[in-house]
């Protein structure tokens, strides 16, 4: 993952950054190289585009080139209960009447 990372922020500073997961900078590097890249295209803004664009695309081989994987662990909890087709995995609460019961009589209804 990290060196595709690296290989698509190569091509295109940002790419990279949103691949791994690191949606808030990829997003700035590649709108700060397409902006970059509209104020080169302009002639006069080159002064400001070229290096706007150098600087999103280090950035982004940094941040590609410095992502470490995290490993993530579950942990199952067993309930006791068994999982059979058809079963209900939870019992009824000790309240509740058994079914097909008539309501309690009140005296002198």
């Amino acid at each position: 993952m990290k060196a595709a990372a690296i290989l698509l922020n190569f091509f295109f500073p940002g790419v990279g950054s949103l691949v791994i997961g690191k949606s808030s900078e990829g997003a700035i590097q590649l709108v700060l190289y397409i902006m970059g890249l509209i104020l080169t295209l302009t002639l006069i803004g080159a002064i400001i585009g070229v290096p706007m664009m150098l600087a999103a695309w280090i950035w982004g081989l940094v941040t590609a080139a410095s992502y470490q994987e995290t490993t993530q662990v579950v942990h199952v909890v067993h309930s006791g209960y068994p999982a059979h087709p058809g079963s209900n995995p939870y019992p009824p609460p000790p309240y509740a009447p058994p079914p097909n019961t008539p309501p309690p009589q009140t005296p002198g209804a």
